[in-house]
This record gives C-alpha cells, structure tokens and sequence, in this order.
C-alpha cells in the first residue's frame, strides 16, 4: 500500500468514459490491496465486540482506505455522491447507478440522432458518412452497438 505524499485525483480526468473509469479504479483498488473493500459490505463478526475481531478491524481499515481513495478521485461534482455513504462498496454502487442513469441517457439521444439524420442538400457524401460514422463511435462508447446496414 502507498503510504504517505497526496496521490491526488487519478482518474478524474476520465470521467466521460465510465468504464474506462471503472477499469482503471478497479486496478488501482487491486495494486493497493483495497478490491475487497469495494466488493463486500460489512463483514459480520462472531463476537458482540467489533473491535476484538481482527478480520473486521481488517476490513474496516481497507475500507476506509478505498472509499478515501474513491472520494479524491472523483470529479468533484461527485463529490457529495461518495461521501454520503459509509462504504467504499456503497460508494461504487452509487457511482455505478449515476453512471449507467447518464449513460441511458446519452444513449437515447445518440439513438434518436442516428434515427433522424439525414442527409441534407449541402452534405456530399463523405460528409453524410462522417456523420453518421461519429454517432455510430459515439454509441459504441457508451455500449450499444447500432445495427450494420
């Protein structure tokens, strides 16, 4: 694990392209050891004394260090999305629903684009066919493949 001097945002600057984002997160989480923080809630103790059981305190402490590392890497619109939760598993679930809501988005409008596009009277053809070629990359990215004509 990385210990001491900011790390600073690392994948910010990725934020149009979720999952890019997530692989990159997912890595990161895993070079530090922090994955299993993100892919497990809570764990239960046997004990009624939390702080007796040496796999909770473990998990607590990697939890706390992944849903951190999360939180400074977030854009910071997102901010407030990551750090209303408790764990670093809530914090990704959360990411993940905002992520996949906008992307939803993005690709009914892209569809709808493609639907309508037409070629107008100052398009040549080659015009018409970048067009058309943008929208079809545009909604391959965010994971709907448009049918082959």
């Amino acid at each position: 694990m990385h210990h001491g001097g900011f790390r600073g945002p690392r994948y910010a600057q990725l934020d149009e392209d979720y999952k890019v984002r997530v692989a990159y997160r997912r890595a990161l989480l895993k070079q530090d050891k922090l994955w299993k923080a993100v892919v497990t809630d809570r764990l239960a103790s046997g004990s009624d004394d939390k702080k007796a059981d040496p796999v909770v305190e473990e998990w607590a402490s990697m939890n706390e260090a992944a849903l951190a590392t999360i939180q400074v890497s977030v854009n910071p619109v997102h901010l407030n999305t990551v750090t209303s939760v408790d764990t670093a598993k809530q914090a990704g679930d959360a990411l993940k629903v905002m992520y996949e809501a906008r992307d939803n988005a993005q690709l009914l409008r892209l569809m709808d684009e493609m639907s309508s596009l037409k070629r107008s009277d100052d398009d040549n053809i080659i015009q018409f066919a970048s067009s058309a070629k943008m929208l079809r990359d545009k909604l391959a990215i965010v994971g709907e493949t448009p049918c082959q004509g």
